[in-house]
C-alpha cells in the first residue's frame, strides 16, 4: 500500500471515529435530559407530594402562661408549629389549606423582618427561612407568653422548603391554659469570678429546663446615686419593664441553666467592680407573676465564689 492509499485509509478511519464520536454525543445530549425528566426523584415537587409524613402532637405540660409539646414525625422533613387562640366559631380543619397558608405567610413576615433586622446590625451568614422558621425532625418546644384560664390551638403541618408550600394535612390539638400557675420552681444562684449561674429546679433538686424565666441584677450603690431608688424598687421596676413589653420579654425570656459573662466584654446587666454590693432578681415567666427570687452579695474579686439556695432568698425580709 503506498503511503497515499495508508494516508487516506487514516483520514476515512479517523473522520468515522469523529462521526461516532459526534452521534454518541448526540445520543446523550438527548438522553441526558430526557432521564431527568422521566426521574422523579429529581422533581423536587415529587419528593415532598408524595412524602406521606405524620406528624404526632404531645402535650407534655400546661401551665398558666405556658405549654410544653413534644412534635414527633415518622420521617425527616421539615414543617411549622405554632400556638394561637382559639377563635370562636371557626374550625380550622374545615379550610385545612386556607388556614396553613395563611400560618405560612405571617411565619414568613416574621422572617423578613427578622432577616431584615440582621442585615441592619451588619449580619452576613443570615439564615434561610428553613432553618430560621420551620423545624426539622422531632423537636421539644415551650410556647410562652400565653393568656391564663384561655383555650389555645397547638397545630403542625408540613412544608415543603424550596416552593414555601404546606404538604398533606394540618395536625391540631385544643389546648386550655391553667388559671394559674402549676410549676413549683426554686432559682438557685452560684456566682464565680465574673460569671454568674442560674438554676431552676423542683423540689427534688432536679432542674426543670422548660420553666421560662427572666432575671435582673443591679449595682446597690449605683442604683442608688443614679436613680434614688433602693435596689429592690429598681429590680422591680427593670423585671416590671421587661414582664410588660411583648419584644423586651421575648428577647430576655431562659429556660433552663443560663450563665452570664459580668465582665467588660460581656452581656450582663452590669460589669463587676470589686467591693461593690449587687442584688440580683429572678422571676418565672408564667400567670401574673411566677417564682420570685432575690440574692444580695459583695463582689470581692475574680477569684469570689458564692452559692444561694432558697434559703438565702432575702425577698421575704426585704
Amino acid at each position: 500500500m503506498s503511503n497515499k492509499d495508508s494516508y487516506a485509509k487514516r483520514i476515512k478511519t479517523a473522520a468515522l471515529k469523529d462521526k461516532r464520536r459526534f452521534t454518541y454525543r448526540l445520543i446523550l445530549l438527548v438522553l441526558i435530559p430526557l432521564s431527568l425528566f422521566l426521574l422523579p426523584s429529581c422533581d423536587p415537587e415529587a419528593k415532598w407530594e408524595t412524602s406521606d409524613v405524620e406528624i404526632t402532637i404531645n402535650v407534655q405540660t400546661v401551665s398558666a402562661a405556658f405549654i410544653r409539646c413534644e412534635f414527633k414525625t415518622n420521617k425527616e422533613a421539615y414543617y411549622l408549629i405554632s400556638c394561637e387562640p382559639v377563635v370562636k366559631d371557626v374550625d380550622p380543619m374545615s379550610y385545612q389549606k386556607q388556614f396553613m397558608m395563611l400560618s405560612l405567610d405571617s411565619a414568613n413576615v416574621e422572617y423578613l423582618a427578622w432577616r431584615h433586622e440582621q442585615l441592619l446590625n451588619g449580619e452576613f451568614n443570615i439564615a434561610p427561612f428553613s432553618s430560621h422558621a420551620l423545624q426539622y425532625g422531632n423537636v421539644n418546644h415551650v410556647f410562652t407568653l400565653l393568656e391564663a384560664d384561655t383555650d389555645y390551638w397547638i397545630y403542625a403541618f408540613v412544608v415543603n422548603p424550596e416552593t414555601m408550600a404546606p404538604v398533606g394535612k394540618l395536625y391540631l390539638t385544643t389546648v386550655h391554659t391553667a388559671p394559674y400557675s402549676t410549676i413549683d420552681v426554686d432559682f438557685e444562684y452560684r456566682v464565680k469570678g465574673y460569671w454568674d449561674y442560674i438554676y431552676p429546679v423542683d423540689s427534688l433538686g432536679s432542674i426543670v429546663d422548660y420553666y421560662p424565666y427572666i432575671a435582673a441584677t443591679c449595682d446597690s450603690a449605683f442604683v442608688t446615686d443614679t436613680y434614688g431608688q433602693t435596689p429592690y424598687e429598681r429590680l422591680y421596676e427593670l423585671i416590671s419593664d421587661i414582664a410588660e413589653n411583648k419584644e423586651l420579654l421575648e428577647e430576655n425570656i431562659r429556660f433552663g441553666v443560663n450563665a452570664i459573662d459580668n465582665s467588660f466584654l460581656g452581656d450582663g446587666h452590669v460589669i463587676f467592680e470589686e467591693g461593690a454590693t449587687y442584688y440580683t432578681a429572678i422571676a418565672g415567666c408564667d400567670g401574673e407573676m411566677g417564682s420570685l427570687s432575690v440574692y444580695r452579695y459583695v463582689w470581692t474579686g475574680d477569684d469570689f465564689e458564692a452559692y444561694f439556695t432558697d434559703e438565702d432568698n432575702i425577698l421575704s425580709n426585704w
